[in-house]
């Protein structure tokens, strides 16, 4: 297991547990002790934790990043949809991975994988994927969101530009059928249309609880996307309502 992919997993643990002991930790990881100490020791220097005797806790009134929380949200839900959309990709298939944490499972599910080319906006898909040479990997430029490790902007809209895209993953904060398919954000919105038009197949990835919302800004429509693929138990009148409009694959 790479170091990146350990201390995502101890952060979603303390996240749920507030506090770890390093012996239970050296159990389910498999590691040395040693090893786990170097894993609090920079969670702590990043300020998420407060270490102790024999382990670590949450610390006090910290600020968690909204990406974070939803890194902690339908996690089976979306590793199913992981697992779902990865079938969709062939050896030489040239991908584009939106930012989003549905996404990011994603980009756990391929990170073996060989003979692919994966463009991505987001730091955090990129670093998940960076150790593996099998893989071209392609990152846009553009300004830094922190909230959730996207780049956005105009530089990044000239990239998406640029690349010519066999599949394209899609997140999206709502869908529904009055509005379409929505966001929070404006520039965002700007940057999942300029890879919807770079790409021939549009694929969303989107648990459940996507379903009924409406975020400020629509970006596209049931008619420019391939299909949905979700997984979970929210909203499931509003799926089978929305099956008359779009492709809609429930795993």
């Amino acid at each position: 297991m790479l170091v990146s992919t350990r201390r995502d997993k101890i952060k979603e643990i303390i996240l749920k547990k507030k506090a770890v002991k390093v012996s239970e930790l050296c159990e389910m990881f498999n590691v040395s002790d040693e090893t786990i100490r170097r894993d609090l020791e920079e969670l702590e220097r990043q300020g998420l934790v407060e270490r102790n005797y024999g382990g670590a806790v949450l610390k006090e009134n910290i600020i968690i990043p909204p990406l974070v929380k939803r890194f902690k949200e339908h996690i089976e839900e979306k590793q199913k949809i992981a697992a779902r959309a990865v079938a969709e990709i062939q050896e030489g298939n040239v991908i584009f991975l939106d930012a989003g944490s549905t996404t990011y499972h994603i980009a756990r599910a391929i990170r073996n994988f060989k003979g692919i080319t994966v463009v991505t906006n987001a730091l955090n898909i990129a670093t998940e994927l960076a150790n593996n040479p099998d893989i071209n990997l392609f990152i846009t430029g553009g300004k830094l969101k922190h909230d959730n490790h996207s780049m956005v902007g105009f530089e990044t809209l000239n990239c998406i530009g640029k690349y010519n895209i066999d599949i394209l993953f899609l997140g999206t904060g709502g869908i529904s059928l009055e509005k379409g398919l929505t966001t929070s954000d404006i520039f965002e919105a700007e940057a999942k249309k300029a890879m919807i038009k770079s790409a021939s197949r549009v694929i969303v990835v989107a648990d459940s609880s996507k379903f009924g919302k409406v975020a400020m800004v629509s970006f596209a429509t049931f008619e420019e996307i391939e299909k949905i693929i979700t997984s979970g138990e929210e909203n499931k009148e509003i799926i089978e309502e929305l099956k008359n409009y779009v492709k809609i694959e429930v795993v």
